[in-house]
């Protein structure tokens, strides 16, 4: 039965003979990524490298449903009056729906909040225990701690009165401090008094989602979405060394730091919103790219097995042409799946699709076209290019971890041996009962099994 196969066998494509171009390619759209993050760096009007969403950059984001048309530059301008920083887009594909995003984190400014705890001293039946008034910073909520039960009520009146607008309840602590938990209006609601005060009542319809992230929490969540790429590629060098040898590991790291630089630099050029779901995308990406080197390398191993003694680069590209119907058959299926979530997805889920399709495709070439090119220089740079004969005699006999590589222990006779039956396991090389040697007197290691004695 004869599978199908979209490049026909025997197809020989000049990888490595190219591999200098394709290599001067990858530079320069890895240049090219690398310098849209500075451009938009020096942008005045973006002022950072990557349209960051309030996950790393912190502040808060509202979406709001409308009950009719307005303008987004009339939105921009009643925002920019009141919030700093602030900017307003449409919803794709979701009929008169807003995104806000500004740069507060809480609905009251820090003098008010002196005046509510000022407010707080008329409080009948019950007083303030010092440094019972405590608000933490980036948060929308007020811990109170009295002498006494307070009553919610009266709290309400004169925190609504002094401007801490929100509302009361049972707080969390010791039974003897009364805890008395404020929660301030959120910025979701403060937004849509200011768009109903602006464009006239009943503008706003719903608060279709409110998300906030302090500053601290922000940047914090910036370096551990750095870290999660680096401890990634860390461990994929790691599992690449000792599932095969250190000379492949550099290959495969180069093509994961290509993919995920074009990937990123995609982002920049279109400037769409980086946040935690492009970082699981990056991850996603990673995984998938390594898993296609992988199977590359693998065949390059069979390969020597099979042919030391033909050149590696000769070797090297036969086992790519051999790959080449896979890969395309294995990245282009996946790739009709991203397209489509892509084309017909909205939203967050629309800008991980993206990720996907471009990652999908430049780790695709990076398999083929950068990660080989590598391991080849590293042998020719550090191993003279033997590096690949380095134990393979060991391999041969304990077998590659293929059926490829076993086939080879096993059937690949030593053309220093005679032929013909052994009587004697432990039988020497002809010539004085030395072993075999290479021209330069060297022992040359047989890699065929001793037959057993014929009874």
């Amino acid at each position: 039965m004869k599978f199908f196969e979209l490049v026909p066998s025997g197809t020989q494509f000049q990888f490595v003979a190219r591999r200098k171009r394709f290599m001067l390619l990858s530079l320069v759209v890895v240049l090219l990524a690398l310098g849209s993050l500075f451009a938009n760096q020096a942008n005045p009007s973006r002022g950072q490298a990557l349209n960051f969403g309030i996950d790393f950059v912190g502040g808060s984001q509202v979406r709001l449903a409308l009950t009719k048309d307005v303008e987004i530059e009339e939105l921009r301008d009643v925002l920019g009056r009141e919030h700093d920083g602030s900017s307003v887009v449409r919803v794709p594909d979701a009929e008169r729906e807003v995104m806000l995003r500004v740069r507060d984190v809480i609905s009251i400014a820090e003098e008010t909040l002196g005046e509510c705890e000022a407010a707080l001293g008329q409080l009948s039946g019950a007083k303030l225990r010092e440094g019972g008034f405590e608000h933490p910073p980036d948060t929308s909520k007020i811990f109170l701690k009295f002498d006494a039960q307070p009553k919610y009520a009266d709290i309400d009146r004169l925190l609504n009165e002094a401007g801490c607008s929100g509302q009361a309840t049972a707080g969390v602590g010791k039974p003897e401090d009364f805890p008395v938990e404020f929660t301030l209006v959120g910025v979701g609601e403060k937004l849509s008094a200011e768009l109903d005060a602006a464009f006239g009542e009943g503008t706003v319809d719903r608060i279709v989602s409110s998300e906030t992230v302090g500053a601290k929490v922000g940047a914090q969540l910036k370096i551990d979405g750095a870290k999660s790429l680096l401890y990634a590629i860390g461990f994929i060098f790691l599992f690449v060394m000792f599932r095969f040898d250190l000379r492949f590991a550099p290959g495969g790291i180069v093509a994961l730091c290509h993919d995920a630089i074009i990937v990123v630099g995609a982002f920049a050029l279109t400037w769409r919103e980086f946040n935690l779901q492009s970082i699981a995308a990056l991850l996603t990406i990673i995984g998938y790219s390594i898993n296609d080197t992988i199977v590359v390398f693998d065949r390059v191993r069979e390969r020597v097995a099979l042919n030391r003694d033909d050149p590696i680069a000769e070797t090297t590209n036969a086992a790519l042409n051999d790959t080449l119907s896979r890969t395309i058959l294995t990245s282009g299926t996946t790739l009709v799946v991203v397209v489509a979530i892509w084309v017909l997805g909205s939203g967050t889920i629309r800008d991980f699709a993206f990720a996907l399709c471009v990652g999908v495709l430049v780790g695709t070439y990076s398999s083929l076209f950068v990660a080989a090119p590598v391991f080849l220089w590293v042998n020719e740079r550090f191993y003279k290019g033997e590096g690949h004969l380095i134990d393979l005699d060991r391999a041969a006999q304990e077998g590659t971890g293929t059926l490829l590589g076993g086939a080879a222990a096993a059937s690949d006779p030593d053309p220093s041996e005679p032929a013909g039956p052994s009587t004697d396991e432990g039988r020497s090389a002809p010539g004085g009962g030395e072993s075999a040697t290479t021209p330069s007197g060297e022992k040359k290691a047989s890699r065929r099994r001793r037959r057993r004695p014929q009874s």
